[in-house]
């Protein structure tokens, strides 16, 4: 186990979490979805606090892709993560980043910490922490239909 270090390209982790987000940005952008797929462990979970139209526990790949999907949709195509610094060891990584959707000629715009857990070189699980869940509750919720 090495220590955590700030943007770490050398890291392999650090790669891993890089690649994930540039695949999620095609993906969300109107791309394939596979090479996600690829980079998420069977029995993946994915955590998202809040009362938006997104939040919730999501366990097993295929479930956290139907919430990649949604979240898609609700963005129309136009949802874009940008990584702004990683932290990563050997089984985990801490990325800090910036969300954005457009909606009717407006930019939304957030800001996040995400904790990854890593096994067998893919991402186990996630806990997505926006900085003001407020906003991020209210952004995401803009346009969803009633559950």
């Amino acid at each position: 186990m090495g220590i955590l270090r700030g943007v770490s390209e050398a890291h392999p982790t650090a790669r891993l979490i890089r690649e994930f987000h540039e695949a999620q940005n095609r993906f969300y952008a109107g791309g394939d979805q596979e090479q996600v797929r690829a980079m998420l462990a069977e029995d993946v979970a994915w955590h998202v606090p809040g009362r938006s139209a997104i939040a919730g526990d999501y366990r097993g790949r295929d479930e956290v892709l139907r919430h990649f999907v949604a979240r898609r949709e609700l963005a129309h195509a136009t949802f874009r993560i940008v990584v702004r610094d990683v932290l990563a060891e050997d089984d985990r990584a801490v990325i800090f980043a910036g969300g954005q959707v457009q909606r009717a000629g407006q930019t939304s715009a957030w800001e996040t910490v995400a904790v990854f857990r890593i096994a067998d070189d893919t991402i186990a699980e996630c806990w997505v922490l926006p900085y003001d869940q407020y906003s991020f509750d209210e952004i995401w919720s803009r346009g969803a239909r009633p559950r």
